[in-house]
């Protein structure tokens, strides 16, 4: 739809709303922090479930997930989006990226199910498949989120680049 308007500029975007898109952008480098947490604990469970540090790495990026990101990813669902209808022409533009944050949360559901059956203070070798299926996914998931809000959304104004682009 937006190939054929022409696109958004950042003077089509009312005031309030580019200042959201300027909030969350700038949490964007946060949510990166934990997704390279995410890659890292994926590795370690991949590589070594039974290590006395694999748990309690799986226990705090789950923490950082539910702490950091999801809030965040709620946030952008409850103002962004809605801030963003307008302009974008109508609430499908952004159906999307919502379902994308419906992801992310089942995923991160997923290990903090995992979490629930570790009372004994061990990954079980039957969980690491899920868990790595779950970890990896949502590194992708999230990863391809990102990019996609940053290009989609955070980069109305060409000239200040988007987050994580270096610039």
């Amino acid at each position: 739809m937006r190939a054929l308007t022409g696109g958004l500029r950042r003077r089509d975007v009312p005031p309030g709303t580019q200042e959201l898109l300027d909030r969350y952008a700038g949490q964007h480098a946060g949510v990166r922090d934990v997704l390279a947490r995410v890659r890292d604990t994926a590795d370690l469970v991949a590589t070594r479930p039974d290590a006395p540090e694999c748990l309690p790495a799986l226990r705090e990026t789950h923490r950082r997930l539910t702490d950091e990101v999801l809030p965040h990813e709620s946030a952008e669902e409850r103002q962004l989006y809605p801030a963003l209808a307008g302009p974008l022409g109508s609430e499908e533009a952004t159906s999307t990226m919502s379902r994308g944050h419906l992801e992310i949360r089942r995923l991160v559901d997923r290990i903090g199910g995992h979490l629930t059956q570790t009372a004994d203070g061990r990954i079980r070798p039957d969980q690491v498949p899920d868990l790595l299926a779950s970890l990896y996914g949502l590194d992708a998931v999230l990863r391809l989120h990102l990019a996609q809000e940053e290009e989609d959304y955070f980069s109305l104004n060409p000239a200040e680049g988007t987050p994580g682009d270096g610039r």
